[in-house]
């Protein structure tokens, strides 16, 4: 990737430091600024995480590493926010309630609008909860930055208020197969479960090799159960008969792992590539699925981001997130940091942290977000969804078990990006559009 003169933002995120599972810190404004009496109201911002306790649902839905991960993402955000928003005269408010599960975050964004009247939430970490959180949002005068859940049905919605940091399951699909296509990769097999979520990712996966990969083919698919008596028997001996050239499983991360521990040993050759739910982009994961499957759980993922990534600003904001925490900085916690940056750069640029006006400049010609992926990035005014850019990361064979900060850095490393948005005589705009929905004739009002 090339180097190029990038346009620079003021501000970056915010968030907080959190002991306990509902603390709220504020940031105050500088002395002159309250001396002159000009301070704005602050910004107010919650976050509904599910980062632990005894509510935490046990396997492959648990992602409280996923929460811990956005919680990071969350304090190093605000400790940016601290020192920036302070030479402008804005302090934030950010409060973080720990609330694993629909139900529950359901009722910890009803109270962070009533009690901490917050106009931002940050959250959605499955279909179900991101819908329970932007309906409350929607009711509550409030906006909500989805920073985990990627399905497509939530970027139907036409909520105005509600935006998505995280890349759609479109987007993604598009991705892989932009890579694996054109790296040779024509034959598929799909393994899904029978839940609707499932179906859905079989089909949109359809989508995207007809009508924008013609020379793929579709070698067959099958079909999991969701509950644990799963087999995953009779479709690895399928995937033997019919021989594709990549099996591309659109399951779960827990369900990841089983598979390919199961296929390790099969004797097959089809090469192995999985959809990146959140918790499949973790380095954690990372390094479990090369455990579980040495040959074929080493290959290439694709990723919202990268923790390796050296252009575009990436190594400083990387950097600093290693410093701070001692680990990589993994996608989830990208979202989060980038969420509440975009919510104060939203709020300082339209003069005012309430709603409306946060949701007009985040999703108007105006907003243009340095999210340290190189352009100023856009959100579509079709379906809310952030226009960007992803990565495909390899999978190191030979990492260990360290948690020090440079072997856990060697779990993975950068091996591409799509699309190309340099790209010369293109417009960039154009080319990330190449990746999920596009259709504007959809437009929101």
């Amino acid at each position: 990737m090339g180097t190029f003169t990038r346009r620079r933002l003021l501000i970056a995120g915010a968030a907080a430091t959190l002991p306990a599972p509902l603390v709220r810190r504020n940031n105050g404004l500088s002395a002159a600024a309250a001396a002159a009496g000009t301070s704005p109201e602050p910004l107010r911002i919650g976050a509904v995480l599910p980062i632990g306790g005894a509510a935490m649902p046990p396997g492959r839905i648990n992602i409280r590493a996923v929460g811990e991960a956005a919680r990071m993402g969350l304090v190093l955000g605000e400790e940016d926010a601290a020192r920036n928003g302070e030479l402008v005269g804005w302090s934030t408010e950010v409060t973080i309630a720990n609330a694993p599960g629909v139900d529950a975050a359901a009722r910890a964004a009803r109270r962070l609008i009533a009690r901490d009247r917050v106009s931002v939430l940050v959250g959605g970490f499955s279909r179900d909860e991101a819908e329970a959180i932007s309906e409350i949002a929607e009711e509550g005068d409030a906006i909500f930055l989805n920073i985990a859940a990627q399905s497509d049905a939530l970027r139907h919605t036409c909520r105005t208020g509600m935006f998505h940091i995280e890349a759609s399951a479109a987007m993604y699909l598009d991705a892989i197969f932009g890579w694996f296509v054109r790296a040779g990769y024509r034959n598929w097999y799909f393994v899904h479960d029978d839940s609707l979520e499932g179906q859905e990712l079989y089909e949109r996966a359809l989508v995207s090799l007809k009508e924008r990969h013609w020379a793929a083919e579709v070698a067959g698919r099958g079909v999991l159960r969701q509950d644990d008596s799963r087999d995953f028997a009779p479709v690895i001996a399928e995937i033997g008969k019919v021989r594709p050239d990549v099996v591309l499983l659109l399951t779960d991360w827990r369900t990841q792992l089983d598979f390919l521990s199961r296929y390790e040993v099969s004797g097959n050759l089809a090469q192995v590539a999985g959809y990146p739910d959140p918790a499949s982009q973790l380095r954690d994961f990372y390094f479990a699925a090369k455990q579980a499957a040495p040959v074929f759980g080493s290959g290439y993922r694709a990723a919202l981001w990268e923790a390796t990534l050296d252009s575009y600003g990436a190594r400083e904001l990387n950097a600093r997130f290693d410093a701070r925490w001692g680990r990589p900085m993994d996608p989830p916690a990208w979202a989060a940091y980038q969420a509440v940056k975009i919510a104060l750069e939203a709020a300082i640029a339209s003069g005012s942290g309430d709603a409306a006006s946060l949701a007009a400049h985040i999703g108007g010609p105006q907003g243009l977000f340095d999210v340290s992926k190189g352009i100023g990035m856009t959100f579509r005014p079709w379906d809310g969804q952030m226009r960007q850019s992803l990565f495909l990361v390899k999978i190191n064979p030979d990492a260990t078990s360290s948690l020090a900060l440079d072997a856990m850095l060697e779990r993975a490393s950068l091996a591409g990006e799509l699309p190309a948005i340099y790209m010369p005589g293109t417009d960039p705009v154009e080319r990330l559009d190449q990746l999920g929905e596009i259709d504007p004739s959809r437009s929101c009002p």
